[in-house]
């Protein structure tokens, strides 16, 4: 069937979300962090990725839809991952700065 491969594309797509968050996460909670990452940069990815994270999931209930089988439960605890990591991400840097100001 042709819609299980459109899944295994877009679940692609989720996983290297998922990895680059957790891969921001890392240098975000390393004691010694430099000039890495900034402000603009975890917004942007937090943003970017939960924006296409939601319209993938969406496609993927179109195509659901169209091809009369269930939905994908996997994709959708993906796009939590991916929202709560993005959450997560601004959190911390936000923390952070704020400790480093008032310090």
């Amino acid at each position: 069937m042709e819609g299980l491969e459109i899944y295994d594309f877009l679940r692609l797509v989720f996983i290297t979300f998922i990895i680059s968050l957790i891969i921001i996460s890392i240098i975000l909670l390393a004691k010694k962090r430099s000039n890495l990452v900034n402000g603009f940069t975890v917004s942007i990815t937090s943003i970017i990725s939960i924006i296409v994270s939601g319209i993938n999931l969406i496609i993927m209930g179109y195509i659901a839809d169209e091809l009369n089988i269930a939905g994908d439960v996997i994709s959708s605890y993906m796009f939590l991952i991916i929202l709560g990591l993005s959450i997560f991400n601004l959190y911390i840097y936000f923390k952070n700065k704020n400790s480093i100001i008032s310090a």
